[in-house]
């Protein structure tokens, strides 16, 4: 309540125009994407409204949002706090529940919680991405809680329900939790010893749980999946497992990690940070400097605990000392700390915790390394032995103050009765993370009212959008010279939240089929790996314009003669922009008689690319030989002007009688055979009949979409559906049934043996 009082009781929203703006140009716009879905049916699929058409359907389901966007008329603005609130929460639940289950104490339980909850990079991950990375520390608390259920061979089922909680989620994260499953089993059998037969009969039920709950998730999994490894991170020319990591890490990379070890912000707020990457990306650890205090009494443990615990630390410091190793821990798909600053905070307050219990049961503490590590904390803050020249709104003075407090708090706990111990040891803790926490996420660039309901995506610009949406029922795509977002990143996906169909896109697995097709033009540079995430689009190229059905342009921009010489007229100006639209423009569908093999067109300049866009449909080599074999027509590339093949291409044209994202109709009569290009991506999910047959959909220009039509009339139908959503969903009811079967066994067998 505290810490959050200003977007709960203040005209702030939880979302921020700095550095972590990927809540303004990304979760916001994905949120009231997936609010208008849930309440008209059940996820996305399709969507017309950036990158010329994507499949929103991998990674569209957060169950929290889901829910209140099915049963409530919550806003996605209000949905962006509510999601960190409620997975900070449930983490601090479960992490308590964990520590519960080994009988700690109960100052040591709350401890835990907290610093867990509310720990440098939970908040910072929460104004980062919402709907991605707040839910990850509340799933690997809850992968916690599980495993020790199961251990304790007490109940599995929490595992089936966690691991189909994670591949709905993100799959790439089933590999950290099978690894993480893997190494507490190995922890447990150290620590407990427990009889071999015993041993493997847990780890045969857990592991049947941990595919019955994959399975579950699997009506998700598989597109989540196969968009990841089709997108151009893991495929193509600028894949991430390209990269070639350094053995040791950086200065930069160590300042990071030792520094935000006692604060997130004192290398630096959103703004001002400069030691590594940045703010988001470095390394951060913060989870309580009684933590790191803490620590300092490991030998209060049982000797293995100890060994466990050091063995952990160690580990997990030598993977961030390398970012070879962390590539390497990533499947070599890049050099990220991200969930691994997860695994470091869960690690620490797990056995911090510990140690805490241990201090307040035994009323024991061994000074000497107490007080060497809190000067030695002093030594390293003070002065400043890397030069970093701190200049943030995190004073070091803080996290000293707090590593005294704490200190003498340790040495003089038996001076008070436990009941006053609780008090005060709850209010220091709690003092300590609403100062740090303050400071991660409220001393930012916030949007407030005005910004969403005025400003933003809601200018003039959403209003002049939505009269042509009233006026023009036809099938059009729109661009701008200009956003309207107004955060430190453009707002590549202000189309979802104005409703219109554009070609910029940013999302971190974009169709690579379009991007190709961007690369085919020379609009994205085939080694530049951003450039695959952050798009702007066909707007600066009146020729792809034409090509894809472009019919309105927006510009704010004093000089606008390139539009009206490629045939758009102004139709009105309201001072701050101007919107020109384009009477000839071509329609979604149109045809061509001529084709070109892609390595023939890649022979030509960028330029002689653009002018034989309208003469020929490009297509991949192993087509072209195919369509050599059949009985089309073939005609050498004609001498006419780009007005003059434009003019052709509108001669025979798909006229659409049906249009929504997922499905489209429409007729069109040919009087020869004909190659019917589609300005849209092209994806596995798109199936097309003609005339009630099954018709083959290509590949053009790189990456968009025809068919061939013989001579004569036909009825069109074009339906999608996500990549293997019917495969996966089939999977997912049979594990589901079998997980109730399996419980139903389990209970009965519990229940005759209790009798």
């Amino acid at each position: 309540m505290i810490i959050f009082r200003e977007f709960l009781f203040g005209d702030l929203y939880f979302i921020f125009k700095d550095l972590g703006s990927d809540s303004y140009v990304n979760d916001y716009p994905l949120l009231v994407n997936r609010m208008s879905e849930a309440k008209q049916h059940f996820l996305p699929g399709w969507s017309f409204h950036n990158g010329l058409g994507e499949n929103l359907y991998p990674y569209s389901f957060e169950p929290v949002s889901w829910i209140l966007f099915k049963i409530s008329d919550v806003s996605a603005e209000r949905v962006m706090l509510i999601l960190p609130l409620v997975y900070i929460y449930l983490s601090g639940l479960l992490m308590f529940l964990f520590l519960s289950e080994h009988k700690l104490h109960f100052c040591a339980k709350v401890f835990g919680s907290l610093v867990w909850a509310f720990s440098g990079y939970y908040l910072l991950a929460s104004s980062w991405s919402v709907s991605l990375f707040s839910p990850y520390a509340f799933h690997f608390a809850f992968l916690l809680f599980a495993l020790e259920r199961a251990t304790s061979g007490k109940q599995y089922f929490w595992l089936a329900i966690v691991f189909a909680l994670i591949g709905i989620s993100y799959p790439f994260n089933l590999f950290f939790a099978i690894i993480f499953s893997v190494i507490y089993f190995l922890i447990k059998f150290y620590l407990n010893g427990f009889e071999t037969r015993d041993f493997w009969k847990k780890i045969f039920y857990s592991a049947i749980c941990i595919l019955l709950g994959i399975g579950i998730s699997c009506w998700m999994l598989f597109s989540s999946l196969q968009l990841m490894f089709q997108s151009p991170r893991a495929v193509g020319n600028v894949s991430a497992f390209e990269s070639e990591p350094q053995w040791l890490a950086g200065k930069g990379e160590l300042i990071s990690m030792v520094y935000r070890l006692f604060s997130p912000n004192l290398l630096g707020d959103a703004g001002h940070f400069s030691a590594y990457r940045n703010y988001f990306e470095a390394p951060l650890l913060y989870c309580g400097i009684l933590t790191l205090l803490l620590l300092s009494q490991l030998l209060l443990l049982a000797k293995k605990s100890t060994t466990v615990a050091i063995s952990a630390v160690l580990i997990m410091t030598l993977i961030y000392l390398s970012p070879l190793l962390r590539s390497f821990v990533w499947l070599c798909s890049g050099d990220y700390y991200r969930i691994l600053n997860i695994f470091f905070v869960l690690i620490l307050t797990v056995i911090s915790s510990f140690i805490l219990s241990k201090v307040i049961i035994k009323g024991k503490i061994i000074i000497q390394p107490l007080i060497t590590t809190a000067a030695a904390f002093i030594t390293i803050l003070v002065f400043d032995f890397f030069n970093i020249k701190v200049d943030s709104g995190s004073s070091v003075l803080v996290p000293c103050f707090f590593i005294i407090v704490f200190t003498i708090f340790l040495i003089f706990r038996n001076r008070f009765s436990d009941n006053k111990l609780s008090i005060l040891f709850l209010l220091l803790i709690s003092t300590e993370l609403i100062v740090t926490s303050s400071q991660t996420i409220a001393q930012r660039e916030i949007c407030g009212e005005n910004d969403i309901k005025i400003k933003g995506y809601n200018d003039l610009s959403s209003k002049v959008i939505s009269k042509i949406n009233k006026k023009d029922n036809s099938f059009f795509r729109m661009e701008k010279d200009f956003y309207s977002g107004i955060s430190w990143l453009n707002s590549y996906n202000e189309a979802k939240i104005q409703n219109y169909n554009s070609s910029s896109v940013y999302n971190s697995f974009n169709n690579s089929n379009y991007i190709n097709f961007l690369q085919t033009f020379g609009f994205i540079k085939t080694q530049n790996e951003p450039e695959t995430r952050f798009v702007e689009g066909i707007r600066n190229s009146h020729l792809l314009m034409k090509l894809c059905s472009v019919k309105y342009f927006l510009s704010s921009k004093s000089h606008n003669e390139n539009l009206i010489k490629i045939g758009f007229n102004e139709v009105e100006d309201n001072g701050k922009f101007k919107v020109f639209k384009d009477e000839n423009s071509l329609p979604f569908g149109f045809c061509y008689d001529n084709i070109l093999g892609i390595n023939d067109f890649n022979f030509y300049s960028k330029n002689e690319r653009k002018q034989l866009i309208f003469q020929t449909l490009v297509v991949e080599e192993r087509d072209l030989k195919a369509f050599k074999n059949s009985d089309i027509i073939f005609q050498p590339i004609s001498r006419k002007t780009i007005e003059e093949n434009i003019t052709d291409r509108k001669s025979e044209t798909l006229k659409i009688t049906h249009f929504d994202d997922n499905h489209i109709s429409g007729n069109i009569k040919t009087n020869k055979s004909r190659f019917l290009f589609l300005s849209m991506p092209f994806d596995e999910g798109w199936k097309a009949l003609d005339n009630d047959k099954t018709a083959c959909l290509y590949k053009a220009f790189g990456g968009l979409t025809f068919l061939v039509l013989d001579k004569g009339n036909h009825q069109i139908k074009l339906d999608y559906s996500p990549p293997h959503k019917i495969l996966g969903t089939w999977i997912s009811i049979v594990s589901l049934f079998s997980s109730i079967i399996m419980l139903i066994i389990f209970k009965f067998k519990k229940t005759k043996s209790n009798g």
